[in-house]
């Protein structure tokens, strides 16, 4: 057996003792007493000894080492019952806002203004909507999914999103003006008489609360008034330039009764239209305002009634002239 191989475990695995270990000391002194180095052979054989040892020092040590980190290390929060049941919760709230959030988009809606100003509106379908002074636009749960019905109180500029598996429906006074694929404005008054002008495309207008329903298709250039006996309609009344001022957002007449001109100037300025003389009553106006003083609105509409207008704070007062005859 040579020196390198001097204190190394049998092939087994068995641990080599200290007695064998000295009788072969013994042996290799008593067989070469001249060549061998007790002191260093012995050396070597308690080196190997050592070196057997260690690594079951080391493997203990780093087991130890491992123990005292799993005790030490805290357990990962996505395994905390704690973590767990928060996480639970808020799988479940965030639900519920998804819920919401989609029940909102189906709920009704409200779009108002106040006296002398105006609101640009995109319908979730696309729609462009100017609602005009003093007025209400309801949208009905649902609208722009299962249909497209609104309603209308006051006056509205629309650019309607034509789709014909869905139609845009109005609901204004006692009238229902439908699109198909158009831009024109509703304008309503408060004896619920409806003024329809189209300025591109076509509308469809029906009077349900009438003595006769009815029904009546309106093209470009075509205007229409609605009341409770019926619906009027004028041919090709709207010209490109009142087209380009209802675009614009003026307030604008052309043709309209009294009533109109009065609802609308209350929206738009804020200001009563007293009309001293009844026989004024059935006259109508034509007019374009773009936010002229109450003094300007009032000498205008003098001169085109072809009547005296006088304006005290939010007054208008209509009159016939003195020794001057109504203009028919």
């Amino acid at each position: 057996m040579s020196d390198e191989t001097a204190g190394l475990a049998p092939e087994d695995g068995s641990p080599v003792h200290d007695a064998a270990l000295d009788a072969m000391m013994a042996q290799w002194v008593a067989l070469s007493p001249d060549t061998i180095d007790v002191d260093a052979a012995l050396a070597r054989v308690n080196a190997r000894r050592a070196a057997d040892a260690s690594p079951t020092v080391v493997r203990d040590e780093l087991a130890a080492r491992r123990t005292r980190r799993e005790v030490a290390r805290p357990t990962p929060i996505w395994r905390q019952p704690a973590f767990r049941a928060a996480a639970a919760v808020v799988a479940v709230i965030g639900a519920t806002l998804v819920w919401r959030s989609t029940q909102t988009s189906m709920a009704a809606a409200s779009f108002v203004t106040t006296t002398g100003t105006s609101s640009d509106i995109r319908l979730t379908d696309g729609t462009e909507v100017r609602l005009g002074p003093a007025s209400r636009l309801t949208l009905s749960a649902g609208f722009g999914r299962s249909h497209r019905q609104l309603t209308l109180h006051g006056e509205a500029w629309f650019k309607v999103t034509h789709n014909a598996a869905m139609p845009f429906a109005i609901r204004v006074g006692n009238a229902t003006v439908e699109d198909v694929g158009t831009a024109f404005l509703v304008r309503e008054s408060s004896s619920r008489e409806v003024s329809v002008r189209v300025a591109e495309g076509v509308v469809k207008v029906t009077m349900t609360a009438s003595a006769h329903d009815s029904t009546v298709t309106l093209h470009a250039g075509d205007g229409a008034v609605a009341t409770a006996t019926g619906i009027s309609v004028a041919p090709g009344v709207v010209s490109a330039n009142e087209s380009v001022a209802l675009a614009a957002g003026r307030l604008t007449f052309t043709d309209a009764s009294l009533v109109e001109v009065q609802d609308a100037l209350h929206r738009w300025y804020g200001v009563s239209l007293l009309i001293a003389d009844s026989a004024l009553a059935t006259r109508h106006v034509t007019a374009d305002f773009t936010g002229e003083p109450l003094s300007r609105v009032a000498a205008v509409l003098g001169l085109t009634l072809g009547v005296s207008a006088e304006s005290h704070g939010d007054t208008i007062e209509l009159h016939t002239a003195a020794g001057a005859p109504a203009r028919p």
